[in-house]
């Protein structure tokens, strides 16, 4: 453990992943703000979806989310200019976790990796070459890094694709061809292409390929003579994905963090042509003659986070084996486990709130308090059904004159293109159930 902690790497492989995810957290932030996606989903909404334990998380007032995120948009510019590095990553990542704890409706894996490199940058010496903060203060300068801070990410990407890959071995990818079937069939009025999606064994081809690439792709770019066309199948495979499904910026996040796996000769490459094509002078910011040394008592504290860290990334996918339900219908243990592009579901639910004093009854228009988004969310997760349960339990109470509110629901969900199936027992009152981390007795079970 000791030689390998001594082990170093050129520091222009976190260089190039700074500069590279920086950038993504730039477009993420701009887009946010450029769509009117802060009113949309932080300002506009009267309810809120919120993770389990986070329930009294709110917004800011409108002006308050408007400046989080041109800060946000101020701190991803430093991170790529490698200015107050650790400073500008630490308040990234505390502010867009804080958005994304906003509203469950906005979950995506992506999102959740984002927040995971995010986390890790704060241990990188990103910002020890190539940087405005080594501009500043040139005895900061260094050539390499401990080459840890590099496989840390490299260990996380592998994490990410194999479990995706795991996330793909059960019947309905690799013996119903679901939801590619589905999806390819959508795509079918696309020129030239469109005649292909229309065929089955398409389907199948593509959905054990994504199966196998997901489980192998992050061992191939590990090993060195494999890498180069390893690397050219990501590129290949998230260009395609990116042109047939709307999945926002992750294919652009996979394509530039895995360069993270070629040598810091490749990336000292990749800044200098970088330089020449755009005419840059990097002088005054390349790095200095020196090797970046961590103490002991300082790796000790690194090990005591990173480790269990690691540990749980490799666990918490694997939960939704501690539950009996299809963990695509309940989707308990669905989250956080690199569940890449494995489902198509659609609901529709009906709420009816039951006065059980005065038997008063009235069924539930959820647009009067949620957006379209939300209440498509809402109509295949069991977790939103019961967070808008209680929600309209309270709001009849104190807005409508119900004295003992009762909330019952009729909910048909469709999963991979089959007929709708109920999916929450209509005799339950939901805001007599309390949310739980454990198995969810009031939801059906798949037929």
């Amino acid at each position: 453990m000791t030689s390998y902690v001594q082990k170093s790497i050129r520091i222009e492989s976190l260089v190039v992943f700074r500069i590279s995810f920086g950038s993504i957290l730039f477009l993420l932030t701009f887009r946010t703000l450029i769509y009117g996606w802060v009113d949309k989903f932080y300002i506009q909404p009267d309810f809120f979806f919120k993770f389990y334990g986070f329930y009294w998380i709110e917004p800011l007032p409108a002006e308050g989310m408007y400046i989080l995120f041109l800060g946000m948009l101020i701190a991803s510019i430093f991170i790529v200019l490698g200015l107050w590095y650790k400073w500008a990553v630490g308040f990234f990542f505390i502010s867009f976790v804080y958005t994304e704890l906003l509203d469950l409706t906005h979950y995506l894996n992506h999102y959740y990796l984002v927040s995971i490199l995010l986390f890790l940058s704060l241990f990188l010496p990103a910002n020890r070459a190539y940087a405005l903060d080594v501009w500043k203060s040139p005895q900061k300068k260094y050539t390499h890094a401990p080459k840890w801070t590099v496989d840390i990410l490299r260990l996380q990407l592998v994490i990410v694709y194999f479990y995706s890959g795991i996330a793909k071995l059960h019947s309905d990818w690799l013996v119903e061809a679901q939801p590619m079937r589905i999806w390819l069939g959508q795509r079918t009025d696309l020129p030239l292409l469109g005649t292909w999606f229309g065929k089955i064994w398409l389907a199948y081809f593509l959905s054990w390929a994504g199966m196998i690439y997901d489980l192998s792709i992050g061992f191939f770019l590990c090993w060195k003579p494999s890498r180069i066309w390893a690397y050219f199948t990501v590129i290949l495979f998230h260009v395609l994905t990116a042109l047939l499904f709307n999945i926002g910026v992750f294919p652009y996040l996979m394509i530039l963090s895995t360069l993270i796996f070629f040598s810091g000769q490749v990336h000292q490459k990749i800044i200098t042509t970088f330089a020449v094509v755009f005419n840059f002078t990097l002088s005054k910011l390349k790095q200095g003659p020196k090797k970046r040394q961590v103490s002991k008592t300082r790796m000790r504290l690194l090990a005591c986070i990173l480790v269990p860290f690691f540990i749980l990334q490799c666990l918490i996918p694997l939960r939704h084996h501690l539950y009996k339900g299809h963990v695509l219908w309940t989707e308990e243990g669905f989250r956080f486990a690199w569940n890449v592009m494995v489902v198509e579901k659609r609901g529709t639910v009906q709420f009816r709130v039951v006065d059980a004093v005065s038997n008063q009854e009235s069924l539930v228009n959820n647009l009067d308090y949620l957006t379209e988004k939300q209440e498509f969310m809402m109509g295949t997760q069991a977790d939103f059904i019961l967070q808008f349960a209680h929600f309209l339990s309270q709001e009849y109470r104190e807005n409508h004159g119900y004295m003992d509110a009762m909330v019952f629901v009729d909910a048909q969900v469709s999963l991979n293109g089959r007929i709708s199936q109920r999916f929450i027992d209509p005799t339950v009152d939901l805001a007599k159930e309390k949310p739980s981390l454990l198995a969810q007795q009031w939801i059906l079970p798949f037929d």
